[in-house]
């Protein structure tokens, strides 16, 4: 039974490993190019100016530095501050590909001004006259260091717009839509975009990148999120029903979301385009939009509109984003995978490590030790069952050899020898299953964590979330893997199934691991590592048992030592 769960998790493995490094980010065929019409020509407006905005920083807490365009109004770029956030190669211009001086990680992304992340996207009529442009070009004021104003004015409508930020990376934005003449009617939107390179999506074989993009939306009770693929099925004026709680796009490890505040009910959109590299056109890659948009209000002579929202641009941290809204509702955008809850507990325990050995590679460390141990009991039961089953083997090979041409018989005496004995074949699994979801939690944990982007470990390692550069923790775990194998040989398979569990899983494990982050190769080999040295001490205590004379106080020592009670 054993070996059948170890042939099924294996199998099991492959099976995830494929679906979620390949077919979360299946590569479509490339679409012809939908262009979007060009803002006016810069030369019939003003000059553009950019205003800059800049969340508190705190003791715990980095935050950016943004600027506002007059252009719309839209984000220009925002600048992630702290020493985690400053990338080895400055950002290239996606137009250009020419790397600027700033190496901090900039989350804007995309540059027509028609998909600039905050953009003032207004719908101004009376009848079917429009008074407000598509492209509008305000005036700005800098009010303060967090906080930023513009205004447009045309003959009967003036549109303010306030960019406040009183907590890391965090950022309050206000429309105000004032009717100076007849009725009008006002729709709004507010979205955020984000550029991703087809290159950057695709990645290697097993890696798969932290850059590609989701969209999510939690509208009424349910939260919906989806890839790309599904995102270009949807077209951008579709709204999902129900009031919004929220709207994001995001990737493994930063988000760009937006909340509604006010009494104004929100609905939210969600898509994606695919664009074609060609002279003067957008680079090859995808563009991923998000927006929260009001329903129509009506205005008469001197009334105001007012819109609110507050948006996070930052890491994926989940106590950043509790901070961001009084509700902590932008949790739910961390996804940890099936057992969550588990996944939440194991993140918190790391950080603790880590804010008292300092390293994250350290803590990694300590992190699976402390598991190791906590699942010493299961452990326990299943070396037991490992010894019982191992000291009724000659006797399972009797029944085996005598009733071979019999198997309803065969059974009979099996299940006989088991009772007669005191022993359940299925009670060394049932430890093994339980800690599953342990263990897939962990590596949830470790595969989703923005603490490790860009955290140096030791020597080489100066980045936990990118692969080993000389592939030294790879080639170790699956050395290691090897020498596991060989010390817990499979039972009860022949001889051919048996050599291909012994090469193949340390090679599928290898192969793997070359392209997974650091912290989780770290974690696999340190995981291994205890592995190794667990099972030699199982198949120590098994080789005393064995030699054992089976009869009183001999036997209860034995299996007293194995297991830690009394009950021989």
């Amino acid at each position: 039974m054993k070996d059948n769960l170890r042939t099924f998790a294996i199998l099991l493995l492959g099976g995830l490993a494929v679906w979620f490094f390949l077919g979360r980010n299946t590569q479509r065929p490339t679409p012809s190019l939908r262009n979007v019409a060009p803002p006016p020509t810069e030369t019939a407006r003003p000059a553009e100016q950019t205003f800059h905005l800049r969340s508190p920083l705190t003791a715990a807490r980095s935050g950016f530095d943004a600027e506002v365009t007059t252009r719309s109004g839209g984000l220009r770029s925002v600048r992630l501050n702290g020493a985690q956030f400053v990338m080895r190669e400055a950002p290239a211009d996606p137009r250009t590909g020419v790397r600027g001086s700033d190496h901090r990680m900039n989350l804007a992304s995309t540059w027509n001004e028609d998909l600039l992340s905050l953009r003032t996207e207004l719908t101004v009529k009376r009848g079917e006259d429009s008074l407000v442009p598509q492209y509008q070009d305000f005036t700005g004021r800098q009010v303060s260091d967090h906080e930023v104003e513009l205004t447009w004015q045309g003959s009967e409508v003036e549109v303010v717009r306030s960019y406040r930020s009183d907590r890391p990376f965090v950022m309050d934005v206000e429309t105000r839509v004032t009717n100076r003449g007849a009725p009008i009617n006002v729709e709004a939107r507010m979205p955020v975009y984000q550029w991703v390179l087809r290159e950057d999506e695709n990645g290697k074989f097993f890696q798969r990148p932290w850059q590609v993009a989701e969209g999510i939306c939690k509208h009424g009770t349910e939260l919906f999120r989806e890839g790309r693929d599904k995102l270009l099925e949807r077209r951008p004026e579709d709204a999902l029903p129900g009031g919004a709680a929220f709207v994001a796009l995001d990737n493994t490890y930063f988000e760009l979301a937006v909340v509604p505040r006010g009494n104004a009910e929100a609905r939210c959109r969600l898509f994606a385009e695919d664009r074609v590299a060609s002279p003067g056109q957008d680079p090859l890659g995808s563009v991923y939009g998000a927006s929260l948009g009001w329903a129509r209000a009506s205005l008469g002579t001197g009334e105001s509109q007012t819109y609110q929202a507050r948006v996070y641009l930052g890491p994926k941290e989940p106590e950043t984003l509790a901070a961001a809204t009084e509700d902590r509702r932008l949790t739910e955008t961390v996804n940890l995978g099936f057992f969550s809850f588990i996944a939440r507990q194991l993140l918190r325990f790391l950080r603790f490590l880590h804010s008292i050995v300092g390293n994250w590679g350290a803590a990694i460390m300590l992190l699976t030790l402390c598991i190791r141990v906590a699942l010493l009991p299961l452990l326990a039961k299943s070396m037991k069952s490992m010894a019982m089953m191992s000291k009724l083997k000659p006797e399972l090979d009797e029944i085996n050899k005598r009733l071979a041409d019999n198997q309803e018989a065969k059974t009979l005496a099996t299940m006989e020898l088991y009772r007669k004995h005191g022993v359940n074949p299925l009670s060394g699994c049932f430890p093994q299953l339980a800690q599953l979801p342990i263990w897939w939690a962990l590596y949830t944990t470790l595969q989703t964590s923005v603490e490790l982007f860009h955290a140096p470990f030791v020597l080489w390692w100066h980045d936990l979330s990118a692969p080993d550069p000389y592939y030294v923790l790879p080639l170790v775990l699956g050395a290691i893997m090897f020498l596991q194998q060989k010390l817990m040989p499979p039972q009860g398979m022949d001889p051919v199934q048996a050599k291909m569990m012994t090469y193949f899983f340390p090679i599928f494990l290898t192969g793997i691991s070359l392209f997974l982050p650091s912290g989780l190769a770290l974690y696999m080999l340190v995981n291994s590592v205890l592995g190794v040295l667990q099972q030699w001490y199982t198949k120590k205590q098994m080789d005393q048992y064995k030699s054992g004379t089976g009869t009183g106080g001999g036997e209860a020592i034995q299996v007293k030592a194995l297991t830690g009670d009394d009950r021989g």
